[in-house]
């Protein structure tokens, strides 16, 4: 539900048809639309204008063109809103993956700090083994290279 209709000032008829100053709600005052718009306000102090008229032809291209403007700045604003969008779409992907890496390689790291704890009991990893269980910057920093 919107806003209260405004109050205006107008000229309202008594029942013995007598003109006093007033208040009156906007809603439905002299119109037959029942939303109360407005487009019903913006034509109160408007003059008819010849669509001839060079005045006319002057308010027109001027309408045309802000349409044209406030078009092109709503469709601009979609397709960077979009290109955002894209973006952030891509580097969810990217750190989701990083995620699934660094679990895997949190997974190894644990059972390799368990095999070093039971190494002294007899565990042992073969280095093929650690090469092909996690990344090749991880291996290399395990092995010291």
């Amino acid at each position: 539900m919107g806003p209260a209709p405004k109050r205006v000032k107008r000229q309202i008829k008594d029942e013995d048809d007598t003109t006093n100053n007033g208040y009156t709600s906007d809603s439905n005052h002299g119109s037959s639309e029942t939303s109360g718009t407005r487009s019903q306000h913006a034509k109160v102090n408007r003059k008819m204008l010849n669509k001839n008229s060079l005045e006319y032809k002057e308010r027109r291209k001027r309408n045309n063109e802000a349409v044209k403007k406030s078009r092109k700045k709503s469709k601009t604003k979609t397709m960077e809103t979009l290109k955002r969008v894209n973006e952030l779409k891509e580097e969810n992907l990217k750190l989701t993956q990083n995620i699934e890496i660094l679990s895997k390689e949190l997974t190894l790291l644990k059972e390799l700090f368990r095999a070093h704890v039971t190494g002294a009991h007899g565990g042992d990893i073969d280095e093929e083994k650690l090469s092909g269980m996690i990344s090749e910057e991880t291996f290399r920093d395990l092995m010291g290279s």
